[in-house]
């Protein structure tokens, strides 16, 4: 009897040890190569600013970074996708569609874009600047455009990208806060809204930064106003809308475009940590930086934390646009 036991416990005991032990012998992270998702095609800023910082994590993490493009619905299909998978070796580009307009506009996504992803890092911001054909907005003197606008509610207007596209809600802010009843007018992509400005089929027109500034200094368009807080060195004459000040309600204004870097909600604190270094690192290369200036973004590295901050506040301000427009999308 007694032998009996002993047996036993001895075999319980040498079959705990064994299941322990794999416990005990974590492998190391990454331990395969990682990917990149980004929900747009190749070519586009999204892309281009994602490539880069996939190459040089590359070097600091000893994995290849792949990129996959996965676009569809402004974003948010791929952000569903990304979700659904639990992959701590996949990164996503987040972007302020993606995690700041989207779920503004949409009660039905398949993801949350708080709780279905970890923030790592905020890579960079894309200013907008607001344009104006010669002819219907003489000297590009944007202060007379808005006087004017709020003297006949209506009868000015903007374009942008598409409905619910950040350029969009950007323009529906300035109405907002100024009070001057543009007219906004909805074209398919940024292409098309700069053809229709161009050819004064629109007074106006707010498009990111890098796209519109071929056509600035070819002098088919005029610059009205930067969205950033401050003046770009690309248009040093070309004032922030935050100085047009008190008179229209814009003191400390500021809306601009965002893409930084998620990863599944599954992800360990340690995962988040070393993907968040290599990302930052890769970041604050002066190298890096240059490359990323000469496309017109600015590069802004955080802590995930901070990250993660401004993506809740950028959906707060972006829902109340909305709902106090009353956006409707279809």
């Amino acid at each position: 009897m007694t032998t009996k036991k002993l047996g036993r416990r001895t075999l319980l005991a040498a079959g705990g040890a064994t299941l322990a032990a794999p416990a005990l012998a974590q492998p190391a992270w990454p331990s395969r190569d990682l990917r990149m998702i980004v929900p747009f095609p190749p070519g586009g800023t999204t892309d281009v600013v994602a490539r880069l910082v996939a190459q040089a994590m590359r070097d600091r993490l000893g994995r290849a970074v792949v990129v996959e493009n996965q676009p569809g619905a402004g974003s948010t299909t791929a952000a569903g996708r990304f979700a659904r998978e639990g992959d701590d070796h996949a990164m996503f580009v987040s972007q302020i569609a993606s995690h700041g307009i989207a779920p503004a506009l949409y009660r039905n996504l398949t993801y949350n874009a708080e709780t279905d992803f970890r923030a790592l890092t905020l890579m960079v911001t894309v200013p907008n600047v607001w344009v104006a054909h010669p002819g219907k907005v003489p000297g590009g003197d944007v202060r007379a455009f808005l006087r004017d606008a709020r003297a006949r509610p209506g009868m000015r207007n903007f374009a942008s990208a598409g409905n619910g596209t950040s350029t969009h809600l950007t323009g529906e802010l300035i109405n907002q806060q100024t009070g001057a009843g543009l007219q906004h007018v909805p074209y398919r992509g940024a292409g098309p809204g700069m053809v229709a400005v161009m050819g004064g089929e629109v007074d106006s027109f707010i498009d990111n930064l890098p796209t519109a500034l071929p056509q600035i200094r070819a002098g088919t368009v005029v610059p009205l106003a930067v969205t950033s807080a401050t003046r770009l060195p690309e248009l040093p004459d070309v004032p922030a809308l935050a100085e047009l000040g008190a008179e229209f309600n814009l003191v400390g204004f500021s809306s601009e475009a965002w893409f930084g870097l998620h990863t599944h909600r599954s992800a360990s604190d340690a995962v988040v940590q070393r993907m968040g270094d290599a990302a930052r690192a890769a970041l604050s290369d002066p190298a890096m930086q240059a490359q990323l200036a000469e496309r017109g973004t600015q590069p802004r590295p955080v802590p995930s934390a901070e990250y993660a901050a401004l993506v809740t506040a950028e959906l707060a301000r972006w829902r109340q646009v909305v709902q106090q427009g009353n956006i409707l999308v279809q």
